[in-house]
């Protein structure tokens, strides 16, 4: 009985773990491929470029051996069909994938520096996107 009842947390936690977004890795943090990041913090520079609401990255590769990672970014645009009436959402690619480290973010909890590998610069501040309803 004794054993059952050490092996049970151990085998349900076990599945939970196996779900791990991010993963320290020394300097750098592993982001699980397919893993979809939103930016909830605006940077000084980035301001009246896109809608954050409607703006997204999504990490296309593993680590790689010098720690950086592949993302593309995303926007979602409303579309009117015409002929249906109908309005949807649609996900389109914004830009081409390109290479970022990420850390975590010191100053806001759960949140990564996505970091230009090119000249060292903060290029957003991200977590994982929550799910919220698809109403632009």
């Amino acid at each position: 009985m004794f054993m059952y009842l050490l092996v049970l947390p151990i085998v349900m936690g076990f599945p939970l773990s196996s779900f791990a977004e991010f993963v320290d890795k020394g300097e750098y943090v592993e982001v699980a491929k397919g893993t979809k990041l939103c930016s909830n913090v605006i940077l000084e520079k980035s301001k009246g470029k896109l809608d954050p609401e409607k703006f997204f990255w999504r990490v296309t590769s593993n680590v790689r051996a010098n720690g950086t990672q592949s993302i593309a970014a995303f926007v979602l645009e409303t579309v009117y069909d015409r002929q249906s009436g109908e309005t949807t959402i649609k996900e389109s690619r914004y830009d081409q994938d390109y290479a970022m480290f990420f850390k975590r973010d010191p100053e806001h909890k759960g949140m990564l520096l996505m970091i230009s590998p090119q000249d060292g610069r903060v290029e957003a501040i991200v977590e994982m996107c929550k799910k919220k309803k698809q109403g632009l």
